[in-house]
């Protein structure tokens, strides 16, 4: 369920500052005084430095800003304030020369926060800049403090709050005050990168000191009885990437509770809302993957000029290392559903190459910068082994902490490890660059291989059986070394078979009578699914093309914006939407639906009815008695009957499951990869109850059913693939 939750995450990316850019007292001190009734943001700045070579001081501020000062030395500087330039003229006779410049300025900021907007890929996405009773808040690079365009030297901070009101950046903490009333906040920041994040609230500070760095939580008080759950695993994860990567790159660690809807990495922290918080998954999945950003994005800087490649990365050694850990069957599941996320969300014309995703912007560009940019680092993985791997990412981090990298530069450090060739079928390197290749096929070019297994022979020999067969793949052409399977009743022979071009002949000597050929059978290469590989799921329904969305009767009583907010969330905001007594017509030539409530209409209620196909999936016995779904035959009847949209506890259940609610998404059965979306509810559940269900669906996009009783989630799960076209039966 990690996927559920999607993560902004603020990186800096110019390089450390170096102390010899600056005179020995090069500093900045910063003093703000927040005033959370008005919105207003109150600064002063005094930056005492040497400008290198240039009679023109030049700094960002927010254009909201409105300055009341500017002095050099004391004295009135002549200077302009436009569009969130600050141009400072202090005169040639000060090129060179220590000076201490003054800058006194203030601004009102109230962009909007989604306290209960409909969840969506960008949580908390277009906030930059807000100050409320219930918070603050500023993103790394908004403008709340003046920065230069090329010198930075360190900062020393002062926030003054209202009384309880702590405020936290990314720095070292010197302290939190209470004095006159006023909470006062001192940090030192020393590694600005683009910019410096400040969140503030009305915490309750905990603290867990580690062998390594203090982890801190600053939790509203009704959040606070969850401190201990988090600080442990903080402190678990900071300990793990320590070992797998090298030191941690900061002072500390904190975890912040937001007071909207958020998911945001910082460099030394995670700024998480409060309904984020408290899920109880967050602390061993979400989590881990931001305290990774520390080593990764925040640590080792993102050069964008080739691409994000943090994004990949770190999902990989923090969302993909935990399954792998879990088990190697939760690891194959991963990569599965990833593969499915991809033909569902990205392949086609929402595709893009690798090197040119930069930051989540919608499901196509997730699928891209997260999960195929995770896979690549997983084949590279596979090709150097585990010690080279591990080595090779250990040299990058330490080369590149503090400065911005590439993708080109990671794999220097792969290169130097070993990762230099191609290897043939027995394992031995034939000489192709391996840099030179991936990067095209992989980093440069949109798309994945499309494999197929054809003219499979099994020919009985004297001394035991030669099964032969063809892997092809359609255009365009990748050079892959891919893994086929041969499974036998004494075991399973493994082969690596190389392919360039549109086709690559095999043939297998098997002393034992052969039972199944299996191309790639642990996913670990990234490719094309065939649609028969993909179940439907809720990511069905958020990729397709042209849906036309019915709403009930039954849902006459939910108003038009949250039936479009939840469209929204599911990546359909332009969805054709026609209530049931309209949509007859419309819904018989239709591919692709999603009815919203359970349809009056026979012809209708037939569409959504579970198909043959799951008639003995588990979940089908648990739906089979609710009122919330039609079903097939003579259990119809007895199903409308039901007083009670109770079910029967499916196998991953113990006792009882009641639901208000279902979510199913079933292939069409009348149009070849067709999908039928429903959303089902009790009809006594009012217009806000729905909709916090409703707002809920998007985050379990790899399930094709989902049930909830009061927004809370009690059944979920896929559907079974029916078939995949390079696993071949050779048994007659």
């Amino acid at each position: 369920m990690l996927a559920l939750l999607v993560f902004l995450c603020a990186f800096p990316v110019q390089a450390k500052y170096s102390p010899d850019q600056f005179t020995s007292t090069a500093a900045h001190d910063l003093r703000v005084e927040l005033d959370l009734s008005t919105g207003t943001l109150h600064g002063q700045s005094v930056i005492r430095y040497a400008p290198l070579a240039s009679a023109t001081l030049d700094y960002f501020l927010h254009p909201r800003m409105h300055l009341h000062a500017v002095h050099l030395d004391g004295q009135p500087v002549a200077h302009r304030f436009a569009n969130g330039r600050l141009r400072i003229t202090p005169g040639m006779n000060k090129v060179g020369q220590d000076v201490r410049l003054s800058i006194t300025y203030s601004g009102v900021f109230h962009d909007p926060v989604p306290l209960h907007q409909f969840s969506t890929d960008n949580t908390g996405f277009g906030v930059s800049a807000t100050i409320t009773e219930q918070g603050v808040f500023f993103q790394g690079q908004s403008g709340w403090f003046p920065r230069s365009s090329d010198q930075n030297p360190p900062i020393n901070l002062e926030v003054v709050a209202p009384a309880g009101i702590l405020a936290v950046t990314a720095g070292r903490l010197l302290g939190h005050e209470h004095r006159n009333g006023q909470s006062i906040s001192r940090w030192q920041v020393g590694q600005l990168g683009r910019g410096m994040p400040l969140s503030a609230g009305r915490y309750v500070q905990q603290q867990l000191k580690t062998d390594s760095v203090p982890i801190s939580t600053y939790f509203f008080p009704g959040s606070d009885h969850l401190a201990q759950i988090y600080l442990e695993a903080a402190a678990r994860h900071v300990a793990t990437y320590e070992q797998l990567h090298g030191p941690y790159p900061f002072d500390h660690f904190a975890v912040v509770e937001n007071f909207f809807p958020s998911g945001f990495g910082m460099p030394s922290y995670t700024l998480l809302g409060s309904a984020i918080l408290r899920l109880p998954f967050i602390p061993e999945t979400s989590l881990r993957h931001e305290v990774a950003h520390c080593w990764w994005g925040n640590g080792v800087f993102v050069d964008y000029s080739q691409g994000n490649w943090s994004e990949g990365l770190t999902t990989y050694v923090a969302d993909y290392l935990a399954q792998e850990k879990e088990s190697s069957e939760a690891a194959r599941e991963y990569r599965v559903r990833i593969l499915r996320d991809y033909a569902l969300l990205a392949a086609g014309q929402a595709d893009f190459p690798v090197a040119r995703f930069l930051s989540r912007s919608d499901p196509a560009s997730q699928v891209v910068g997260y999960g195929k940019a995770m896979y690549l680092v997983h084949m590279i993985r596979q090709q150097m082994g585990e010690e080279a791997f591990w080595d090779a990412l250990r040299s990058f981090y330490d080369q590149w902490l503090f400065r911005k990298a590439t993708w080109q530069d990671m794999f220097d450090s792969f290169e130097l490890a070993g990762w230099n060739t191609w290897p043939d079928h027995e394992g031995n390197s034939r000489g192709t660059p391996v840099r030179e290749t991936f990067t095209r096929q992989w980093l440069l070019t949109p798309g994945a291989p499309d494999l197929r297994l054809k003219d499979v022979h099994v020919t009985e020999q004297t001394k035991g059986w030669r099964v032969e067969a063809v892997l092809a793949q359609n255009a365009p052409f990748y050079d892959l070394s891919v893994p086929v399977h041969l499974e036998t009743p004494s075991g399973t022979q493994t082969h690596s078979l190389q392919l360039q071009g549109g086709t690559a002949r095999m043939s297998f000597i098997s002393p034992d009578i052969p039972q199944r050929l299996l191309v790639d059978p642990e996913h670990h290469l990234f490719r094309l699914l065939a649609p028969e590989e993909i179940p439907p799921t809720v990511n069905s329904i958020k990729g397709a093309s042209d849906l036309l969305v019915i709403r009930s009767t039954a849902m006459d009583h939910v108003p038009e914006e949250i039936v479009r907010g939840f469209l929204r969330s599911m990546n359909q905001p332009g969805a054709r939407i026609l209530h049931e007594r309209e949509a007859q017509e419309e819904a018989r030539r239709a591919s692709q639906l999603l009815f919203f409530g359970l349809p009056h209409t026979e012809a209708l209620r037939a569409l959504a009815a579970l198909p043959e196909a799951y008639a003995e999936h588990p979940a089908t016995g648990d739906m089979a008695g609710s009122a919330l779904i039609p079903v097939k035959g003579e259990a119809k009847t007895a199903a409308q009957k039901a007083p009670e949209p109770t079910l029967q506890p499916s196998s991953s259940t113990a006792g009882p499951v009641e639901m208000d609610t279902l979510f199913l998404v079933l292939p069409h059965p009348a149009w070849d990869q067709g999908v039928i979306g429903l959303f089902s509810s009790d009809t006594d559940l009012d217009a806000e109850a729905v909709a916090d269900t409703a707002r809920r669906i998007t985050h379990y996009g790899k399930d094709s059913y989902l049930g909830f009783h009061r927004g809370e989630n009690r059944l979920r799960g896929a559907w079974p693939a029916l078939a995949s076209p390079l696993i071949k039966d050779l048994q007659p």
